[in-house]
């Protein structure tokens, strides 16, 4: 899964010397937490409602509507913009977009092509993928099991759930102590009784939940 594949494609965007006014205001019309900034076709920054929140005070600091009405106003978005925003590209890797928000601890990234912004790709695309990769919407049994690390031990299992008529529509996997691994797999076609007997005939694997 790429990035292209998640991104929200030309993305709705916002001169900077609009106010900061006009800019919530398309946010709130949109129902969007982000707008890139655009000089003609130039990236120039980013905004969103968690930037505007910082650099604005609130209803709440002591001003009144009109006050507050009048600051929003009379600033501009390049004056509480996200300079430099970091960037993907469409054909980047969807667990490398999330490892990068993750460690810059941010929310999004704009997605550039030959220089210019073809999209953006959110927390909330993220989430989604890792919804439809853990199959979240299908139907089927949820499994978790404890597997050894070592070779042919997940391929056993897949096997052994095919060999007794089950499908396997969403797996996951992820390391637990260096010497085993966790996985989840939504499971068809077999009943929680006959999934237990699949796992318990397994070596090297452990049924710890089920649902």
């Amino acid at each position: 899964m790429l990035v292209k594949h998640l991104m929200t494609p030309l993305p709705f965007s916002v001169q900077p010397k609009k106010s900061v006014a006009d800019a919530a205001a398309l946010m709130t019309e949109k129902g969007i937490r982000h707008l890139i900034v655009c000089d003609g076709d130039e990236l120039v920054g980013l905004i969103t409602r968690s930037s505007l929140a910082t650099a604005l005070p609130g209803m709440g600091t002591g001003l009144t509507r009109f006050e507050y009405s009048y600051l929003t106003s009379n600033t501009l978005v390049c004056d509480v913009m996200i300079k430099e925003p970091v960037q993907a590209t469409e054909r980047m890797a969807a667990e490398e977009a999330a490892r990068i928000m993750n460690a810059n601890r941010i929310s999004s990234l704009v997605v550039m092509k030959e220089g210019k912004p073809v999209g953006i790709i959110t927390d909330t695309d993220i989430f989604k993928a890792m919804l439809e990769l853990l199959g979240a919407k299908r139907p089927g049994i949820r499994v978790t099991v404890r597997l050894d690390n070592r070779p042919g031990v997940l391929a056993n299992v897949s096997s052994k759930i095919a060999g007794s008529g089950g499908n396997i529509s969403a797996v996951g996997v992820w390391d637990e102590d260096g010497n085993t691994s966790g996985a989840l797999i939504k499971v068809e076609n077999l009943s929680t009784d006959q999934i237990k007997g699949v796992m318990e005939a397994l070596e090297g694997v452990t049924l710890t939940d089920m649902r």
